[in-house]
């Protein structure tokens, strides 16, 4: 199964996933390809394939994505190969954060099968203090949260919404919807 995690920036789908794989050995991360550069500790989690731009366009070019877009300055894009690895895969789920339209192309592809897309919700005021955590800019803070109100237009595509305001309780409903589900 597929479970992707939407939401606007900073309401904790990298965290979420962390403590998801930390707990469960029957899920894997379904990498993406980003031009940004790595955060902290970016790079050993797995979560991306970092790329420059260049050879970013190069894959465009080549047909290797199913789906990208230039988001917060950056390329980011779902890989054809990891998307062949995570619909075959039948030991693992595979989690991923996916943007909301992403999200759309992919309940689509795998024609809302085999998928869970859960939307994560935390109040602004909240959003803004994890990015100021995350060490992002005001500039970039302000980017971020200007894309809130589309996304949550989005919020009623997903088959769960979770205010994620306690880490814990937000993965314990994940993996039990997980569970139900199998």
């Amino acid at each position: 199964m597929l479970i992707v995690l939407s939401g606007v920036s900073g309401s904790g789908k990298n965290t979420v996933i962390e403590e998801i794989l930390k707990t469960r050995k029957d899920f894997k991360v379904f990498r993406s390809a980003i031009t940004r550069p790595p955060r902290e500790n970016e790079e050993q989690k797995g979560f991306y394939i970092f790329v420059s731009p260049e050879d970013f366009l190069k894959k465009v070019e080549e047909g290797a994505f199913f789906e990208y877009e230039f988001l917060h300055n950056s390329y980011r894009g779902i890989l054809k190969d990891e998307l062949e690895k995570a619909k075959t895969d039948e030991k693992h789920h595979y989690i991923r954060d996916i943007d909301v339209k992403g999200n759309q192309k992919l309940r689509k592809f795998f024609h809302n099968k085999n998928i869970l897309s859960i939307f994560l919700e935390a109040d602004d005021k909240e959003l803004e203090r994890r990015l100021k955590k995350r060490g992002e800019s005001d500039q970039q803070i302000k980017l971020r949260l200007s894309r809130a109100p589309m996304e949550r237009t989005y919020k009623k595509d997903y088959d769960l919404v979770i205010e994620n305001n306690d880490l814990s309780q937000t993965v314990k409903k994940i993996l039990e919807v997980v569970d139900e589900h199998n």
